[in-house]
């Protein structure tokens, strides 16, 4: 029998909507740097490379070295630990999807750069956790997509074959990483990226919605 084709999915901004959290705590540390709350456009375009690079960027302002990021991160950490499933929710479709693809037997991971600290509570929340347990977050190696070590992992846990293996996002990294990988690529327009630089880094296929192909 051939196995089912593995999904790895990305988290923010491609199988849910968690911007307003984000905002949320990127904007307690801007206040607490005496910098005014960053809109959720703004906060949008920092979103991507993990926690600790969201902040250097919602911080650069001030220019924070790397002991000023500690603390930021600090303070980042206590605040969306309370505040990361206040308001997020899933893509309308990602359910559907998912279930149909657990119907397939395929198998699902979750591979993010947020880290897996804010990931699980997160998928717990939305009820990801029904369709896998294998959740690789931004700290969970040394090294986040675009390199494609998280992807390699969670398909190891999955015992999965890259071969066939497709990796859905909404960012640059989840395409590089993917293609590092040499898996199949989707790339999700209606996500946190923009969707021109989307279409610039290619893709094997696109999404306008969530499962729809553009």
């Amino acid at each position: 029998m051939i196995p089912a084709p593995a999904f790895l999915f990305d988290l923010d901004g491609t199988l849910a909507d968690t911007l307003p959290d984000l905002a949320a705590s990127t904007n307690h540390v801007r206040a607490l740097h005496e910098l005014p709350p960053a809109d959720d456009a703004t906060v949008r375009e920092f979103i991507g490379d993990g926690a600790r690079a969201l902040l250097r960027r919602a911080l650069a302002e001030r220019r924070p070295d790397e002991r000023a990021l500690d603390r930021a991160f600090a303070a980042y950490v206590e605040h969306h630990e309370a505040e990361c499933t206040r308001s997020c929710r899933l893509f309308q479709g990602a359910r559907e999807h998912l279930v149909e693809l657990q119907e397939r037997r395929c198998p699902i991971a979750i591979v993010t750069n947020k880290p897996e600290r804010f990931a699980r509570p997160v998928v717990a929340h939305l009820g990801l956790d029904a369709f896998t347990d294998v959740i690789i977050g931004g700290d969970t190696l040394p090294t986040k997509k675009p390199d494609p070590a998280m992807l390699e992992l969670a398909l190891h846990r999955l015992r999965a074959d890259r071969s066939t293996a497709t990796m859905i996002g909404d960012g640059l990294q989840d395409l590089r990483a993917g293609k590092a990988l040499g898996s199949r690529t989707i790339g999700c327009l209606f996500g946190y990226s923009e969707a021109t630089k989307l279409r610039d880094e290619g893709a094997d296929a696109f999404w306008s919605s969530f499962g729809v192909l553009s």
